[in-house]
C-alpha cells in the first residue's frame, strides 16, 4: 500500500473562485472580497499535509454487476460493472489534505467569522480534488509504463454504488495509515478527503 506525501494539490483558482461563488476571474471578484479572498487561499495554502495511499487489484472475476478482485474485495454495482468494462484491474485510492484546514474553518465559524469559514472551505474541497487529480495523473502515468491505460475515477456514493462502500475501500487500501477514519454514516475525516477506484486495461 504505497503512501506518498509530494503530490501537489494546488487547485485550478478558476475553480476554487467558481466554489466561493463568483465568476471564474479574479475581475469579477467584487473589490470589497478580494483581499478576504487572497488571504483564504493563502492560508488554505499553508493548512494542507496532503497525503495519499493506492494498492492494485487484479480482477479476476465479474458475475453479474459484481467485480471481485483476487485480493477479497468485491464491489457490487451496474454502474461500476459497466464503468470498468473490459478492465483487468483497479487502482484502489484514497487522498486527504489532514485535519488542519477543517479544524480551523469549524474554528473561524464557531468565532462568528462565517464568511472566513466559509471561503476557506471552498478552497479545501477544490484543494482535495486537485490531490485526487494529482494521484490519478501518477497511475496513469505510472500504469502507461506497463502497457496499460487507465479509466476516470469512480467514487462510493456515486450512481448504485452506496455510500457504505466506503468502510471496506478504505479498510482495503488502508487508508487509516494517512489518517483517515469514517463516522457512522460513512462520511471521510478529515472532511477534505476522497477516495476512488480507477479502473486498469491493456492499450
Amino acid at each position: 500500500m504505497p503512501v506518498l506525501k509530494n503530490l501537489h494539490c494546488d487547485p485550478d483558482l478558476k475553480q476554487v473562485y467558481a466554489r466561493m461563488g463568483f465568476k471564474t476571474w479574479r475581475s469579477a471578484i467584487p473589490e470589497s472580497m478580494k483581499v478576504l479572498v487572497d488571504e483564504s487561499i493563502k492560508l488554505g495554502k499553508g493548512l494542507v499535509s496532503p497525503s495519499v495511499c493506492w494498492e492494485y487489484h487484479p480482477i479476476s472475476s465479474v458475475s453479474g454487476d459484481v467485480i471481485a478482485t483476487d485480493r477479497n474485495y468485491a464491489i457490487s454495482s451496474e454502474k461500476v460493472r459497466t464503468w470498468m468494462e473490459g478492465c483487468h484491474g483497479l487502482y484502489l485510492c484514497a487522498v486527504t489534505l489532514g485535519p488542519a484546514l477543517d479544524e480551523k474553518v469549524t474554528s473561524l465559524s464557531t468565532n462568528g467569522e462565517l464568511t472566513r469559514g466559509f471561503l476557506l472551505n471552498a478552497y479545501g474541497a477544490e484543494a482535495a480534488e486537485a490531490l485526487m487529480e494529482s494521484l490519478n495523473l501518477y497511475l496513469r502515468t505510472y500504469a502507461s509504463e506497463q502497457g496499460w491505460q487507465t479509466t476516470k475515477r469512480y467514487s462510493p456514493g456515486y450512481g448504485d454504488w452506496h455510500i457504505s462502500a466506503q468502510k471496506h475501500l478504505l479498510a482495503k487500501v488502508g487508508a487509516d495509515q494517512i489518517g483517515i477514519k469514517l463516522t457512522d454514516s460513512f462520511l471521510m475525516v478529515p472532511e477534505k478527503s476522497v477516495s476512488a477506484i480507477i479502473g486498469v486495461k491493456s492499450i
